[in-house]
Order: C-alpha cells, then structure tokens, then sequence
C-alpha cells in the first residue's frame, strides 16, 4: 500500500526541496531519482520556478515505479516495515508544514497545540503505534480550550490538521476529530465606521499615527488586509502612477494574482508619502527595506485606540478590521451587488460574502424582505 508523491519546496532555495510518499506505513523522502536510475536532480536548479518544474517530474516518475510495482524497500532482505509511532507520525507533519509557504501565525498555531497534545498523551503513551491514537480522549483534551466558543473551535480545527493528513497518508483510518464536541462560534464584530467619525478617525492617525492612517486607508479604499497584504507593500506592487496595486499569489489569500485599483484620495496620500523614493524594493511603512514584524499594526493599534477611546473617537469594538469592513459595507449599500463585492474583497465563492455582510449586521432576513418575489 502506498500514497501518491507530495512536494515539499520553500521560497528558501537553501532548503533542498524533495517529495515524500508513504510505502508499508512507512515514510519515504526523495530528493533525486538515483533509485529509480534515472538522472534526475531538481536541487540542481537555481531557480523556484524550474526547481518545483523538476520536482513535478520526480514525483511523476517515482508515482509511475510504485504502480508498476516497485518497491523502495530493499529487494534482498524483506521485512516488516516498523510500526510509527504516535509521535513520529505527528513530528513528521509538523516538520512539512513548517516547511512549507504558510503564514507565521498559522505555523505558531500549529506548533503550539502539538507541543500542548504531546504534553497531555504523556512520554510512554507517544511511543505507541498510531493505532493507539483511539485510546487517547480527544475531548478531554480539547475541553481544556473551552472557555469560549471560538476558542475551542480554533483549537479543534488547528489539531485536526494533524488528523487529517494522517488520514490523508493512511495511517489512521478515522478521524478522531470527527467524534469531538463541536461549539456554536460567536462571530467577532468589527463594527464599522460612520461616515463623520470615520473621517475624523483618519485625519486622527494622519497627525499621531502616519503608518495607520496608511493602513486605514488602504484598507478601507483598496479592501487590503492589514497584516499580510499592507504590511508587506512595497514600491514595486504599485504601477507608475499609484492607479494599481498588483500582488502575486504568495502576497495574499486569495493565492490568486490579485489586481486592486487604487481610488484617487488613496494616490494623493501615497504619492505624497513616497515623494523622491525610487528604490521599488522600499517598503512604504518602514521608508526602507526593512519590513515590520507581524505584530507591528497590532502594537500600533492597540496604542492609538486606547487614546482614540479617551478622546471619545472610537467606539469599544471597532477595530483595525473596521476600515476594510467600512468599505464593505458602503460598496454594497451603493450597489446591491454581492458579486461586484466578492470580486473586490477578493473572496473565493459568495458564500463567504453573503457570511461576511450577515457577520457585519448588514444582512438579515428583514433586509431580504424588500427583494421577496412579488405576483
């Protein structure tokens, strides 16, 4: 029995790229073809590009060996594959996502529950085999989470990725997620903006917090999230006149090219923030190369509302999120549109939209009523 090839391969081209592929329960990576005899070496290449080319190429021929019937185990001594062990399966899958393009905070998540489980199987319990993953309580491990509703289910889900890959791979045969509680989440409210308050708050940052007001307006104009998109926005993501902001696939999360016009008010205050800058690799926060950490808008905000709550401009749940969801809101009232703004907020189906404006209050069965078929 075995599984279909995966990639590994980072933007680090440091890191050796490889693919991984389950034969017997037991775990195989390969970073070449020399046990196929084929002269095939994807770490050769210097670029991402023809590195992941190649790597497409291996694992099509390692793939094409295990149909055929090849066998990576060594053909003059046959034995038992070992049995994995509940901790290696789970190191091992920590280790390829952590390998792997996904955001920091969803890496720390990741690594911060498989440290808490671990903790909880006990030393003994982790060196049994994974079958032995049904004698363990999930829930009395989750229950530990449960002092909120979003809490606990952000916990679940972040565990449940290391389920479902080994169910993915065939190591479990069921996934003891699937037999835990599930907790009703209670939607965070990123109250919006009013239209009056709004430019007050703006012309706030614009004196006390210039790189908020950067923010705030591009999230509000542009429908960028802050952390990952903003943040990271450098003179070269703008076209010559600041018109258009392009952002490749690895940029946001959407994982598509994403294409964002740029509102006029929007290019008067970046072309007055970036005068005399021609270096495209400067980031329009920092002024320079350097790119603030993820927790810096966090940071910022948490300072600047604490005075804007004193100075009674914000009100107790309006966010950073606000901005973007401002903008949401003031799009759809204009248009009625829901396609017109899931292709703006850059959301992968209307579903997510259509959750995303109940989420903010706008929609509601009451809402719905005025467009009810009429005979």
């Amino acid at each position: 029995m075995f599984t279909e090839p995966k990639i590994t391969l980072t933007d680090n081209l440091d890191i050796r790229g490889y693919i991984t592929y389950y034969y017997n329960g037991k775990r195989y990576r390969e970073y070449n073809a020399k046990r196929l005899n084929l002269s095939i070496s994807p770490n050769l290449y210097k670029s991402y590009k023809e590195r992941y080319k190649y790597l497409k190429v291996l694992s099509g021929e390692y793939y094409k060996a295990l149909l055929s019937g090849w066998s990576p185990e060594p053909t003059e001594k046959i034995i038992e594959a070992p049995k994995i062990t509940i901790k290696t399966a789970l190191e091992s899958i920590r280790t390829e996502k952590l390998s792997s393009p996904l955001s920091l905070s969803y890496k720390r998540d990741l690594n911060s529950i498989l440290d808490k489980f671990l903790l909880f199987i006990g030393t003994e319990a982790v060196e049994k085999p994974v079958s032995h993953l049904k004698d363990i309580s999930i829930d009395k491990f989750l229950n530990q989470f449960s002092s909120s509703a979003t809490y606990y289910m952000n916990k679940r889900k972040t565990l449940g990725v290391y389920f479902s890959e080994m169910l993915r791979t065939k190591l479990i045969e069921n996934n003891p997620i699937s037999d835990t509680k599930r907790m009703k989440k209670v939607a965070t409210l990123h109250k919006i903006y009013e239209p009056q308050q709004l430019r007050q708050i703006l012309n706030y940052l614009s004196e006390f917090y210039p790189n908020l007001h950067i923010c705030g307006i591009l999230a509000y104009g542009c429908f960028l999230r802050p952390h990952q998109e903003i943040r990271m926005l450098k003179l070269s993501h703008f076209n010559e006149d600041f018109s258009k902001i392009t952002l490749s696939g690895a940029e946001n999360k959407s994982k598509r090219i994403r294409t964002v016009n740029v509102p006029l008010y929007v290019q008067e205050v970046l072309k007055k923030r970036l005068v005399g800058i021609e270096d495209s690799q400067i980031n329009i926060l920092s002024k320079s190369k350097l790119i603030y950490n993820v927790s810096y808008l966090n940071t910022q905000w948490s300072r600047a509302k604490k005075k804007m709550l004193q100075l009674g401009l914000i009100e107790k749940d309006q966010t950073i999120y606000s901005f973007r969801h401002t903008g949401a809101i003031n799009v759809y009232k204009k248009t009625k549109d829901i396609h017109i703004l899931q292709q703006m907020l850059q959301h992968s189906n209307m579903i997510v939209t259509l959750t995303y404006l109940r989420g903010l209050g706008e929609l509601s069965s009451e809402s719905l009523l005025s467009y009810m078929p009429e005979l």
